[in-house]
């Protein structure tokens, strides 16, 4: 068969084993096709090389079945690790969308945040004091939905998200003491 290591893969082997049938058929091939049968033949050679051929011809045939076993088995592999890889790519999509939405809610916070900070610094000086229990209630709803969006990054394990979302939790709360304590 093959003078190849013992590491080559079954599929390798075959095909290996199966060029040497081959080549060894050709070459008996040649030789009992380059025979004059016209002339004087040694009939006891013609009969070694006619069942020499026979058999190659078996061992290629037997080793084609054999190759077409390993290209099934291969061709089987190959199938189970492409389904394994589609149900990773879609566990990978649903994870990248659910990780979008959540970047999408903070990002949206942010954006009420920084609303919320343009209205208490801007020229309105005295006139948002007045308001300060309704900026207190704005600050809560943000904590609150914060938190929540804290909580639903910490159960799917968004590391990132739940910190940012924490931190600045943290500040808006530092931020609604500071009111408390103006009122």
């Amino acid at each position: 068969m093959s003078n190849g290591s013992r590491h080559d893969s079954p599929l390798v082997n075959s095909v290996l084993a199966l060029q040497e049938y081959l080549a060894e058929l050709e070459r008996i091939g040649g030789k009992i096709t380059s025979a004059d049968m016209s002339a004087e033949v040694d009939v006891e050679l013609i009969q070694k090389l006619l069942m020499r051929f026979a058999e190659c011809g078996q061992s290629v045939s037997d080793e084609v079945r054999n190759l077409s076993l390993h290209l099934k088995q291969a061709q089987t592999r190959a199938e189970t690790i492409a389904e394994a890889v589609s149900r990773q790519a879609n566990a990978f999509s649903v994870r990248r969308n659910e990780q979008n939405e959540f970047l999408e809610k903070f990002r949206l916070l942010g954006e009420k945040v920084r609303a919320l900070n343009v209205s208490l610094s801007g020229d309105n000086g005295p006139a948002w004091t007045s308001n300060i229990p309704l900026v207190e209630q704005q600050l809560r709803s943000l904590i609150e939905e914060l938190q929540d969006l804290r909580n639903s990054a910490r159960t799917s394990r968004i590391r990132t998200l739940e910190k940012s979302a924490e931190s600045l939790a943290q500040s808006l709360q530092a931020l609604r003491l500071k009111l408390t304590m103006l009122n």
